[in-house]
């Protein structure tokens, strides 16, 4: 592990034998599956960077198990579904994704300056954990002129290996030297960050990925986007968490829409609608709760895949009953999310408060001591804690 003293360094791993992997500093990492087949980087089973995302635990188990196998129809289904979403995309500040140029610029530097510079990346791609701040400082002096070389030798010698058992991954900043250059620079970067996560290399995407987490831009979304539906899982679902960070960016709402036009569209493989349904509830996106009412009826776990997202976001069930859906969204769709889970605090299903509980903490940071099994009168006591917190809240924003 890095420096017990330096959070930028340190990740949760679990029984891992080392905390980097060596490599050539020219070439990229050796981090391919154990095995050579095509798995996912998953966590082991328990508490996980994953359990944030589901309050409904079941629901986060069947997801692993739906979207672990790949599509049916292979390259040209995912191929399908990520032309269905980018043409969806309807931003205009997207269409400079992937224009980024190959080569760098002409410069009127001295001609060794790339000679120079691919020097100083490939001495940082060698770096441990707080041994890059030398060479780190001297690329960010020399400016734009050293991403091309950062993006050629990406990801360096790695400080964290995504095929350990590990509890979650670590921030992009935190996996080599030459991440944490990348991110460094910020804004300039995300051009050759969008570039990275077109890689035809897997391992290129999952660490570049982890990057763009650091560096929430417009145009990350697309190609962020596109990975959601990586045949590589463990891609796909540091995807997601990239995407939680993005949660205020420009074209996140046309995602959203995209989604949720690929979530119902009848004519698109299964794991990609099912892709799609696990971003829109990684998401909270409120707005997919009446567009898979139809789902419902799908003879598949499409429509028990439906049924969840709907649970877990509304914190209701009415299990495939759509017209029990239609009619209590009549009666709250309006309210805010918010109020539908402080409601169910009280809710005579212990799961549903469940549910409710866990995403009010996600919320709030804090309980108010609410126990799920605890005696009515107590349950609604805090209930009653929660509104009062919501109504503050309402009243700042007016």
């Amino acid at each position: 592990m890095g420096s017990d003293t330096n959070s930028d360094s340190t990740y949760l791993i679990k029984n891992a034998p080392s905390d980097r992997v060596e490599t050539s500093p020219s070439d990229a990492p050796l981090s391919d599956p154990p095995d050579g087949r095509w798995r996912t980087s998953a966590p082991p089973p328990g508490e996980s960077l994953e359990s944030k995302w589901w309050p409904d635990r079941d629901l986060g188990k069947a997801f692993r198990r739906w979207t672990s196998i790949p599509p049916a129809r292979g390259d040209a289904a995912r191929a399908v579904a990520i032309k269905f979403l980018v043409e969806h995309l309807s931003v205009s500040e997207l269409t400079a994704v992937g224009t980024a140029p190959r080569t760098p610029a002409p410069v009127v530097e001295p001609p060794d300056l790339a000679a120079r510079v691919r020097e100083m990346v490939v001495r940082l791609g060698t770096h441990g954990p707080n041994e890059e701040a030398p060479d780190l400082s001297a690329l960010l002096a020399v400016g734009g002129d050293a991403l091309p070389a950062l993006r050629d030798l990406f990801p360096g010698r790695l400080w964290f290996n995504r095929w350990e058992p590990h509890v979650q991954p670590p921030p992009g900043r935190s996996i080599s030297g030459l991440c944490r250059t990348m991110v460094a620079f910020g804004e300039p970067a995300v051009p050759y960050v969008v570039e990275l996560l077109k890689s035809e290399d897997p391992e290129i995407r999952y660490y570049a990925t982890l990057v763009a987490a650091e560096l929430p831009h417009p145009l990350l979304v697309e190609p962020l986007a596109a990975t959601l539906f990586d045949d590589d899982q463990g891609v796909s679902r540091s995807a997601l968490y990239a995407f939680e960070e993005f949660h205020e960016q420009d074209g996140i709402d046309e995602l959203k829409k995209s989604l949720r036009a690929l979530a119902v569209a009848t004519d698109a493989d299964q794991r990609s609608r099912l892709l799609a349904m696990r971003a829109l509830a990684v998401l909270r996106d409120v707005k997919c709760v009446q567009a898979l009412f139809p789902a419902l009826s799908e003879r598949s776990v499409l429509g028990e895949a439906a049924w969840r997202v709907l649970r877990m976001l509304t914190a209701q069930d009415f299990g495939t009953d759509e017209p029990s859906w239609r009619a209590w969204f009549d009666a709250h769709g309006s309210d805010a999310r918010v109020e539908w889970l402080i409601e169910s605090l009280d809710h005579e299903d212990p799961e549903i408060r469940a549910i409710a509980s866990r995403d009010l903490v996600r919320i709030t940071g804090h309980d108010y001591g609410y126990r799920v099994n605890m005696p009515g009168d107590e349950r609604r006591a805090i209930r009653e804690r929660f509104r009062l917190w919501w109504a503050g809240r309402s009243t700042a924003r007016l």
